[in-house]
């Protein structure tokens, strides 16, 4: 679920952000500043650390960053070329538009922290679903060595039968028989 942020708010923050951190393309920052004043892309603006396959997202770097400084991606294709977003974003104003921003400090940055879409509750959720998946892959493992430890069991007593073993017969026939109780289980 995504949570509203009002187009105030992120177009205070991109004037924050463009303001304290100096963007590796110059041209990139005309775009950030072309996105500012215009409030109906702003509307459509959402933050995200992910890129969105399919989606349109801009990536913006500072000179901080590692990353590179300034990628678009729109559904399929990416480019390095600003003037491509800035004519994608005026060819359709009403399209959602995600955006990345990578820059010292953006992990600790709490106005940044709460503009991006499910940061926690996303992150909390995949979580839980390792969790869910370990459990199950444990079980499984579990599962599968009982019954080749059943399967090893049931051979020795072939064996034993074989060699008219008795002794190692009931042995053999009691530990199968606790596998079984615990393979049920």
């Amino acid at each position: 679920m995504k949570k509203w942020v009002s187009p105030v708010e992120k177009s205070n923050f991109l004037k924050w952000f463009i303001e304290h951190h100096q963007l590796k393309r110059k041209d990139a920052r005309k775009l950030v500043e072309y996105i500012i004043q215009h409030f109906h892309l702003l509307e459509n603006v959402s933050f995200t650390e992910k890129i969105k396959l399919g989606e349109k997202t801009i990536v913006f770097s500072s000179i901080n960053s590692d990353e590179p400084g300034f990628v678009f991606y729109n559904g399929q294709r990416k480019t390095e070329d600003v003037s491509k977003a800035l004519g994608e974003l005026m060819m359709n104003p009403a399209d959602k538009i995600n955006i990345i921003l990578h820059f010292n400090g953006s992990r600790l940055n709490y106005r940044y922290l709460q503009l991006i879409d499910n940061h926690v509750s996303s992150d909390m959720k995949q979580y839980e679903q390792f969790q869910r998946d370990a459990k199950e892959v444990d079980h499984l493992i579990e599962k599968m060595t009982i019954e080749q430890r059943i399967e090893n069991v049931k051979n020795q007593i072939d064996a034993a039968l074989d060699q008219k073993n008795k002794a190692l017969f009931t042995e053999l026939t009691n530990e199968l028989n606790k596998l079984i109780a615990v393979s049920k289980t």
